[in-house]
């Protein structure tokens, strides 16, 4: 099986564990991600002007090279998936909008693309998943960190519940971990703050991870680059600003379906996370 898939600018650069994870979880899955050749930025951040056509182009570009290749265009950066299925929804919506747009950019997107999170791949298609697993990650207490970008807007993404989300715990549940459910799963890790006010970034993120600790995780596992980058590299400053702090291990949610899949370690990753997940692995026998 082939589908489509984008994986946007930060999984070449800061998130490559979450790209190359994927890629090789798929693979032992069956599944080949078809990277969309010639590819291009898919405009980083959903403009809040609904007039403003010109952040359409972007996405449009991108979802049009994807109706080429097949129906389902995989998606997994919180921040290209937020972009690219709001853009379709609006488009969906706005007819005159698409064929504006279709006419300046000489193309002839349908609108019928779908745009599909891993996440919900992997669950829709949980039998598969199951018939994968080497490693088995019971015993593992997980938080399941969703952050903002795949929830909200939640008519336009329809991704899950905002305020009481259910899929990525099915997931943790569908490798054999515990999922731990803690207040601020769905709450802003400090997002692009980390760049001009990155106290504030620090501070929402460490509230975070304290909450998660609290309640019983001994990891976090999360699908977004940004909040990955905010809760796993901010930690060190975390620890400077509060004698209390503890640091707690974050993963890709691709990392951890790697390990369960089997896939060979120098694939997932490891080593690029800022707070070694590697001790709590070896204390379930997972490494």
């Amino acid at each position: 099986m082939k589908i489509p898939y984008y994986p946007g600018c930060t999984l070449y650069t800061k998130a490559k564990p979450l790209n190359d994870s994927l890629h090789a979880s798929f693979r032992q899955l069956g599944v080949e991600l078809n990277e969309l050749a010639h590819w291009y930025c898919c405009g980083t951040t959903f403009t809040l002007a609904r007039d403003n056509r010109m952040s359409l182009i972007a996405p449009v570009r991108i979802l049009a090279k994807a109706q080429e290749e097949g129906d389902q265009l995989i998606v997994p950066c919180s921040v290209c998936y937020n972009t690219l299925k709001r853009a379709n929804y609006i488009l969906k919506e706005d007819t005159e909008t698409l064929d504006i747009i279709n006419e300046h950019l000489e193309e002839s997107y349908n609108v019928k693309e779908e745009v599909v999170h891993p996440i919900e791949f992997l669950v829709k298609n949980e039998q598969l998943v199951k018939d994968n697993i080497k490693k088995n990650l019971a015993g593992m207490k997980l938080g399941c960190y969703y952050g903002c970008l795949l929830l909200r807007p939640q008519e336009e993404l329809q991704f899950d519940d905002p305020e009481s989300p259910s899929i990525f715990e099915n997931l943790v549940r569908l490798l054999g971990a515990t999922p731990v459910d803690f207040p601020l799963k769905v709450e802003c890790c400090g997002s692009y703050l980390v760049v001009n006010s990155p106290d504030a970034a620090v501070e929402a993120s460490y509230k975070l991870l304290r909450n998660a600790r609290g309640n019983g995780a001994e990891a976090l596992v999360t699908s977004c680059p940004l909040c990955h980058y905010n809760l796993d590299a901010l930690q060190a400053k975390m620890k400077q600003a509060h004698s209390d702090f503890q640091e707690l291990p974050v993963f890709y949610f691709s990392q951890l379906l790697a390990i369960a899949l089997g896939v060979e370690e120098n694939y997932v990753g490891l080593e690029q996370n800022k707070v070694s997940p590697k001790t709590v692995l070896k204390e379930h026998n997972l490494l």
